[in-house]
């Protein structure tokens, strides 16, 4: 009778041979009392290492005197293990090695001395990196308590003495007594795969059905252990989605940091926390808010809070103001971290502070530096607090005055009349935010505020901390998750991100489609217009959608979570986190959610609108999977517009829908400044005829479309103000051919960012000849002569317009 099966309980479901570490815990349970013996693999199963990657330990280490002195690089090191495999492979018939013969295949001449003082730091640097992994430390002591012996079996270059040091340094007294034995592959000279399990055996003098082994590695730690006829459970740190996360991850590291994995290591502070917490269907505000977001905000809050610590240390009396409406995650979650409110949540935001400052010409005549050559008079007039009627005055007055609408506005603006006006306005403005900021968070006189957002200039402090300090004697410092550079920005703004550890390039990168992060953070209130004589604020009447708002919701109840579950989880690992441990993650995390979302991301974000919140009523969508693949058919990777009227806030979610090349083009681009222009993309050119008739007379020539994207090309064709016709001849080149579109384009917004404001869809003004339809813009061209014929329309404007034809070719003639 099989042993097993005489001991397992008389109804018992299949046996397990995988599970995530919430299963650990009661895998012996199902065995009964079969299992005699727990094997244990050891790294990434019950030790984890902080980095991302058991090489990157290496990238500190070759910091350590004896690897310095030698010149021992992290590259060295990692060639070493390679070179000392391969030569035990000839030499002896196995790839297993030591650490001593690794330094020897570099450096054949090392002292015996100096193999010691390699070994011991590498060994500290293993002691330095490694935890214990909580639930896997749960297992050895219910298996213990079941009376059931524990041994370790590890492929590692480290012998048993140096591995029980390691275990010794990190797991609890009660756990380490428990291991009996520990089998390390360098000793016996053989990997789990190659025989390990044989020793272990004749070792510990047991049957192979009396011993469960457990591993994160398929090929060593299951398949192997179940060739020799041990039990074996193939732990699973992640599902799909998070591993896909990670790998991205470290992808997105590499931008923005150019020192990781060359000076120093690469680490990943939060694997465990996420391997703890896995399960094959975590639901997608699982993903967004406890995967992605939550190390972002987990670290800033963090940040914030030793950032308020040490301002307490300077002896200064921080009140911390979270500025809504994106303040309000940062807010839930240092409050999750402290078990109490940090600060007040008030309503300032760049509308605000703006309106709050104009004191001085000079205020305005800033302000309208930045806005006026968008000729959104409307919302100029709005920020700059003037009364409706005298605003359309303004307004109408520059409008008719021909080409120098902008130049007019201007002047109107800086009349001593209207300016005096804003003053007034502004004054009364300020003394309602003043009072809005004494009701909720009991300002004073000698005060330290600390402003606390997601970032980035940090308008509102710039605009507010002089009238602040002026006119109270209160002083304003600010905390941002990312502080970009601006003048005198070290004096009194900070960020988790800022420009002490991150150049302008990497932050902009990030900054520039932040909009998405800005969303999830957002309260669920529309955004603050002005304040009542109390202090009680307005609200704008813009407001987005309550299916929008209930995913918010979710996603950041996950988010919370992640933060009390980090905190529990670090306390048990005493993991020390650094700062810098910190802002790799959060940079990570941010870059990879921003250019590299996952397909389960982008499903369930893809109707998020981003309320624009500088006092206008402009709604925009974060991203547009279809229009992106119509952008990119059209204009290929550079169809991306930056206007309030056609952008969308996160353009390369629509690139990675699209393909990874496309993000990774976009992020070098931002990352590296590079020059990069859509004839660079592809040297692929198809050269087509063209007839031009003007009146009787007809005129050949031949031109070249671009490749755009999905096989797609674009024919230009300059047209001038329409005063003549255009004839493709498609036959001559092609069988079949597919039209995406046809549009008249004035040239001066050709391949720009308003565009698409200055496009005029062309179908209406074309003809076939000799083509013949086939639905969804197929055609079967008849002849060499087939052609589409543009037939320019009378009532163009006088500016230069250039015919757009996106085609892709089927069947080449």
């Amino acid at each position: 009778m099989n042993t097993l099966s005489a001991t397992l309980p008389a109804t018992h479901p299949a046996i397990k041979t995988e599970g995530y570490a919430s299963d650990l815990i009661t895998t012996l349970d199902q065995y009964g009392s079969a299992i005699k013996v727990l094997s244990l693999d050891c790294f990434d199963t019950l030790l984890w290492r902080t980095t991302a990657a058991p090489i990157d330990l290496f990238y500190n280490l070759q910091h350590q005197p004896a690897f310095s002195e030698l010149g021992f690089s992290a590259s060295l090191r990692i060639n070493a293990e390679s070179l000392a495999r391969k030569m035990n492979m000839v030499q002896h018939q196995h790839t297993e090695t030591k650490l001593k013969e690794i330094y020897l295949a570099n450096f054949p001449n090392l002292t015996e001395t100096q193999l010691e003082k390699l070994s011991a730091e590498e060994l500290a640097e293993e002691i330095a990196t490694c935890y214990a992994f909580p639930p896997v430390v749960d297992l050895i002591k219910h298996a213990h308590a079941k009376g059931i012996k524990i041994i370790i079996a590890s492929d590692t270059y480290l012998t048993e003495n140096q591995l029980r040091t390691l275990l010794a340094s990190h797991l609890p007294a009660e756990a380490m007594q428990a291991i009996h034995q520990i089998f390390c592959s360098c000793e016996y000279r053989k990997s789990k795969r190659d025989g390990l399990f044989s020793e272990i055996l004749k070792h510990t003098d047991v049957s192979p059905n009396a011993i469960l082994h457990l591993g994160d590695n398929h090929l060593a730690d299951f398949l192997s252990a179940k060739a020799y006829g041990l039990h074996a459970l193939h732990f699973l740190q992640y599902n799909d989605n998070t591993n896909e996360i990670l790998r991205m991850e470290t992808l997105a590291t590499y931008f923005m940091n150019t020192s990781i994995r060359h000076q120093r290591a690469m680490t990943s502070p939060f694997r465990g926390l996420f391997a703890i917490t896995q399960n094959q269907n975590l639901k997608p505000e699982s993903i967004i808010g406890f995967t992605s977001i939550g190390p972002i905000l987990y670290s800033f809050a963090k940040f914030i809070c030793a950032e308020v610590e040490d301002l307490r240390n300077q002896g200064k009396k921080p009140k911390v103001l979270f500025l809504m409406r994106d303040g309000h995650l940062p807010s839930l979650i240092c409050e999750a971290l402290l078990g109490q409110e940090m600060g007040s949540r008030v309503r300032i935001s760049r509308f605000v502070s703006l309106a709050a400052s104009f004191r001085t010409p000079k205020d305005i005549d800033l302000y309208l530096s930045e806005v006026a050559s968008t000729l959104r008079f409307n919302d100029i007039c709005r920020q700059l607090l003037l009364p409706q009627k005298l605003a359309e005055q303004i307004i109408n007055a520059a409008e008719n005055s021909g080409n120098y609408s902008c130049i007019e506005f201007i002047r109107l603006i800086q009349s001593p009349k209207t300016q005096a006006l804003i003053f007034e306005q502004s004054k009364a403005y300020r003394l309602r935010l003043i009072k809005h900021l004494e009701n909720v968070a009991q300002i004073e006189k000698g005060d330290t505020l600390v402003f606390v957002d997601l970032g980035y200039t940090g308008t509102a402090q710039i605009q507010l901390a002089p009238i602040f300090q002026e006119e109270m004697n209160i002083e304003i410092v600010g905390r941002y998750l990312i502080a970009l550079k601006t003048p005198h920005w070290q004096t009194n703004r900070k960020g988790l991100l800022d420009p002490s550890c991150y150049d302008d390039r990497a932050m902009i990168m990030l900054v520039n489609y932040s909009a998405l992060l800005e969303q999830i953070c957002t309260s669920n209130e529309s955004s603050v217009v002005d304040f009542d004589n109390n202090g009680n604020p307005i609200f704008s009447e813009t407001s987005l959608s309550a299916g929008q708002h209930s995913k918010l919701t979710d996603i950041q109840a996950e988010c919370v979570r992640f933060a009390k579950t980090a905190e529990d989880f670090f306390q048990r690992t005493k993991m020390q986190l650094t700062t810098t441990m910190l802002r790799d993650a959060a940079a990570a995390s941010l870059c990879r959610l921003l250019f590299i979302p996952t397909e389960t991301e982008l499903q369930h974000l893809q109707s998020f609108e981003f309320d624009l919140n500088l006092g206008t009523k402009d709604i925009l969508q974060v991203f547009n999977r279809e229009e992106g693949l119509i952008g990119l058919r059209r204009r290929g990777l550079f169809f991306m517009e930056r206007n309030a009227k056609s952008m969308r806030t996160n353009y390369p979610a629509e690139l990675r829908s699209a393909g990874l090349e496309l993000s990774l083009i976009l992020m070098t681009q931002h990352r590296y400044g590079l020059d990069i222009k859509l004839k660079d993309l592809s040297l692929k050119r198809e050269t087509l005829k063209l007839i031009i008739l003007r009146g009787n007379a007809a005129t050949q020539m031949l031109t070249e479309a671009q490749p755009t994207y999905e096989g797609y090309y674009s024919l230009l064709v300059p047209i001038g103000a329409g005063n003549f016709n255009v004839g493709i001849q498609f036959g001559l080149n092609y069988h079949w051919i597919q039209i995406e579109s046809t549009e008249l384009i004035k040239v001066s917004a050709l391949l720009t960012t308003n565009e698409t404001q200055h496009a005029i869809d062309a179908t209406s003004h074309t003809v076939s000849d000799q083509m013949i339809s086939k639905g969804g813009g197929l055609f079967e061209c008849l002849s060499e002569n087939s052609l589409l014929m543009l037939n320019s329309p009378e009532n163009l404007s006088k500016d230069s317009y250039v015919f757009r034809v996106v085609f892709r070719p089927i069947v080449n003639r």
